[in-house]
């Protein structure tokens, strides 16, 4: 995921139950445990690498951030990201108070991330086990040349674990 901002901790877990959003019945949001309509749900982050602001040296403007999930609700990554005030790049729907952000952006990559119509999220692997034979099953594959191509485009500043 590419997400706004550098994330609290270079590596956490985010365990929050998700629900139905009070306003917008197509949205979830973090809610209380205690409402009927909440799920257990828990994600598991670490930062991969950092964009730095060009115009605000010292901060981040972004980050590259593999999610691992322990549990598999509607949205979770974006819920949860947007919850600890980093939302997916692209995410009109739950990001869409850093939309002005693009512009902050070095001059380059700005018409490339325009195109970019969705969601930075992208799943590089994914498991399960197989409901028949119990056998795990993996999937593996590398980002959408759009991803990928936004990706190349950035200057990442690589940050150690």
């Amino acid at each position: 995921a590419l997400v706004w901002g550098a994330l609290p901790r270079m590596a956490g877990t985010i365990d929050a139950p998700l629900g139905r959003h009070t306003s917008n019945r197509l949205q979830k949001a973090v809610v209380d445990a205690d409402r009927p309509d909440a799920k257990h749900a828990v994600t598991h982050y670490a930062v991969k690498e950092r964009l730095v602001d060009p115009d605000k040296p010292g901060e981040f403007l972004m980050s590259m951030v593999e999610c691992r999930l322990e549990t598999g609700r509607t949205h979770q990554i974006r819920v949860h990201m947007t919850h600890i005030g980093n939302p997916l790049l692209g995410d009109r729907e739950y990001g869409k108070h850093f939309a002005n952000k693009v512009a902050r952006l070095p001059k380059p990559v700005q018409p490339e991330f325009e195109a970019f119509n969705r969601q930075a999220l992208h799943a590089h692997t994914l498991g399960f086990r197989h409901p028949t034979t119990g056998e795990t099953c993996t999937f593996s594959a590398a980002p959408p040349a759009d991803m990928g191509g936004l990706i190349e485009l950035l200057k990442w500043s690589v940050v150690g674990s």
